[in-house]
């Protein structure tokens, strides 16, 4: 099973994980980043298409603001005002 962070280079079938190379290119700046996916916002909102998702990763980082940065609760109160769940909808905990 290929994880969906990983990615098939030109060089071989061999999968590589592409947080790990962003991570390092990021480190031989003396940079950091954290990385969020659709996954993470689809364990929370499995409600969501991956298009939707992404839509929520974008307003995210449209409205980002470095005092508070990003969380669970972030990702979730965007998506809700994207998407709002139907009444009755039961939530899943965050990160799980």
């Amino acid at each position: 099973m290929t994880n969906a962070n990983d990615i098939t280079t030109d060089s071989g079938p061999e999968p590589v994980d592409i947080d790990c190379q962003v991570h390092a290119l990021l480190a031989e700046q003396k940079k950091i980043a954290i990385i969020w996916c659709i996954e993470d916002v689809q364990s929370f909102r499995p409600d969501l298409s991956d298009e939707q998702a992404w839509e929520v990763l974008q307003q995210v980082e449209d409205i980002h603001d470095a005092e508070w940065g990003i969380s669970w609760q972030t990702l979730e109160t965007v998506a809700d005002d994207l998407f709002p769940q139907p009444a009755g909808a039961v939530e899943k905990p965050h990160g799980n």
